[in-house]
């Protein structure tokens, strides 16, 4: 079995310590996609014994410009030469503790199938303490020959556009989303919405009200149940975004 994760990521230098480390966990190899950083990104990736490929795009100043579709099938179609059994799409800001990881990597070498689409809960961090309310992601298929995925600008599920939505499977695996993990984090995504709109602040994403109050009570993160089942199905859930029960 390998797993190629996917990576598009600008400026993420602060970030891929830690990405690496949480992507080694469950996967074999990292094709990145350098999308215009003007920090150490590049360098980063390329001293990195997991990253297998670095694509790049051109240097630029701010976030405007950038192409989410064209950017993750770029990533895609550098899975043709290296032909991994499993792509699993994470960006820099993700991160899947050892116990998930372990559960997913068990899953990939048994029961899961190609053809189909794997989601997982998204679970927004704050200071430490995640978002009682988990969001669906969908990043995980079977590589096969020829795949695309959607062509749109941005927001978006990287999914191949030949699988239907009726495929599409929830898992428990959960995925830690710490990109607005702080103030300082938090004003970086908005301006980075902004300048990738490029009309202004008005349009910066609020990642699903993650601007409203009460971050500071979050609940803490519960490590996973041993022996908990991988398929949100085996536990009576249909979505993803059910997973947590304190909604």
């Amino acid at each position: 079995m390998s797993v190629a994760c996917l990576l598009p990521v600008r400026n993420g230098a602060a970030d891929l310590p830690g990405f690496l480390e949480s992507a080694a966990r469950v996967a074999d190899l990292v094709i990145a996609l350098d999308d215009g950083s003007t920090d150490d990104t590049g360098d980063l990736l390329r001293a990195s014994p997991l990253v297998e490929r670095v694509l790049e795009n051109p240097r630029r100043p701010t976030s405007h410009g950038w192409h989410d579709g064209a950017n993750r099938n770029r990533l895609l179609r550098a899975c043709d030469e290296l032909e991994p059994e499993w792509v699993l799409s994470l960006d820099a800001d993700d991160r899947i503790t050892a116990d998930d990881a372990a559960a997913l990597r068990g899953f990939l070498a048994g029961d899961a199938l190609p053809g189909l689409a794997y989601g997982f809960p998204y679970i927004r961090m704050w200071r430490g303490r995640r978002d009682p309310v988990a969001y669906a992601v969908w990043r995980l298929f079977a590589w096969e020959p020829g795949l695309e995925l959607p062509r749109a600008r941005l927001h978006f599920q990287p999914i191949p556009v030949s699988i239907p939505r009726q495929r599409w499977v929830a898992t428990t695996v959960r995925i830690q989303h710490w990109g607005a993990a702080d103030e300082e984090r938090w004003e970086v995504r908005q301006r980075k919405y902004a300048e990738a709109s490029g009309r202004g602040p008005q349009v910066a994403t609020d990642f699903g009200g993650l601007d409203r109050l009460g971050r500071d009570d979050w609940p803490e993160w519960e490590p996973r149940p041993a022996g908990f089942p991988v398929l949100a199905a085996a536990v009576g859930l249909d979505r993803p975004e059910d997973f947590l029960a304190d909604r």
